[in-house]
């Protein structure tokens, strides 16, 4: 068989691996984008895909689902198999990728229409329901990472091969960890890279520093909390209703969506009922006057854009961020060339196409859904696997933990753009 890495490799964005087993069935996991200061980078060299017997999506996010309405467009026609929550949490930021790609992105080359086209090809599986593509055997299992996500377990060639997609095996207040148990050894491991050279710090420590940060900030002035739409919204609730703030708390932008679909997907996640009280604290803003009415008085704000690069949390950055009495806390990595990281290197963000000096305060937090540095060798080390492939890292993260399982004496690649490996 032989692997094709056709993104993710070497770098963070755009996951694509061809598979090509000696009966030439051909499969891709993932189909993603990389999105950044270049505009929106696709898998590269992905041929004949009118020839693909099927893709597996580990997950909704966009640099692993961003691509299937250019492929569909250029005729991938085969079946695309998902989670429901996957499926319905990818129609979302698909349809909010393209308004953007519309406005930022001339080289888009697919139009509304592949995205309902892709949608069609969906066929859902449940966790650990077996299925069977030609040669190819198949098995989805709990990722821990956002609700619908999967690591996917592959038979070929009387070899079993594991592709992790991104996994959490931490547990959270949203999420059970990532599967331990696959019910047979696993051949080969491709797993995400993306901390390989550093851990994350306690998650108990840092959502107490964050909630107290969060009440100390509301006693002040206004709060602003941009979160990733899915998954980090529905744990950030979580968390809040921790605590009863004297300011009113609000969700806004893609969040909002998100939080339904996972509710309409109860099995994505850990505790249906304890989202739905968590929710009972915080109000949902569904249009601009409501947002514009919120802002008139103090108060705690859930938006979208993670890295406010873009959506509804841009409306609160203007309103809110020339007081030096109203806070900004950020939840998550910030890109190079996004706002966040602009925000944090030099307190300044690009609104309305200016530059602009921000002068909230302004606090970090990490609250990572990726396994650290320590849960990924533990969990290689627990797998135990003849081969390891690492992706889905930025070049530092990939050789540290190259260098590391190789002194274990692992067969070991680490794959750059468009390298192939055949086993």
């Amino acid at each position: 068989m032989k692997f094709i890495f056709h993104g993710a490799a070497y770098e963070v964005g755009r996951s694509c691996i061809e598979l090509i087993t000696k009966r030439y069935t051909r499969v891709l996991l993932d189909a993603g984008v990389k999105l950044g200061s270049e505009g929106t980078q696709f898998p590269e060299r992905v041929t004949n895909l009118s020839e693909l017997d099927a893709v597996f999506i580990s997950h909704a996010h966009l640099d692993h689902t961003g691509a299937l309405p250019l492929f569909t467009h250029q005729g991938m026609e085969c079946p695309i198999y998902a989670t429901s929550a996957t499926a319905a949490i990818t129609k979302i930021l698909l349809k909010d990728a393209y308004e953007i790609g519309k406005l930022h992105s001339p080289g888009l080359n697919y139009f509304e229409e592949d995205i309902y086209k892709a949608l069609g090809f969906v066929k859902f599986i449940r966790k650990k329901e077996q299925g069977k593509i030609n040669d190819i055997g198949f098995r989805f299992y709990n990722a821990g990472h956002i609700p619908g996500s999967s690591s996917i377990m592959l038979n070929v060639e009387n070899k079993n091969i594991l592709y992790t997609g991104d996994f959490n095996t931490t547990p959270t207040r949203l999420l059970n960890e990532a599967a331990a148990d696959y019910g047979e050894d696993v051949d080969i491991l491709i797993t995400e890279a993306t901390y390989g050279d550093r851990d994350h710090p306690p998650r108990e420590k840092t959502e107490k520093d964050f909630l107290d940060a969060v009440e100390q900030a509301s006693c002040s002035g206004n709060v602003l909390i941009p979160v990733f739409a899915v998954g980090r919204a529905q744990e950030i609730a979580l968390m809040m209703a921790k605590k009863n703030f004297n300011v009113p708390v609000y969700m806004d932008g893609m969040a909002v969506d998100a939080t339904i679909t996972a509710l309409k997907n109860p099995n994505s996640i850990k505790d249906e009922n304890l989202l739905r009280k968590a929710l009972d604290k915080i109000t949902m803003i569904k249009n601009t006057k409501q947002r514009l009415r919120a802002l008139q008085q103090k108060g705690i704000f859930i938006s979208t854009a993670g890295m406010l690069t873009g959506g509804p949390v841009m409306d609160y950055l203007r309103h809110l961020g020339q007081s030096k009495t109203n806070s900004i806390l950020l939840t998550g990595y910030q890109n190079k060339g996004t706002n966040g990281r602009s925000l944090l290197e030099n307190s300044t963000a690009f609104i309305d196409g200016y530059s602009t000096r921000i002068k909230c305060s302004l606090k970090q937090f990490d609250f990572s859904a990726h396994c650290g540095m320590s849960e990924l060798k533990r969990f290689i080390r627990a797998v135990d696997p003849e081969t390891v492939m690492l992706n889905h890292g930025d070049p530092h993260s990939v050789e540290s933990l190259y260098e590391w399982a190789h002194s274990l004496d692992y067969k070991v690649h680490a794959p750059k753009i468009c390298d192939e490996i055949t086993t």
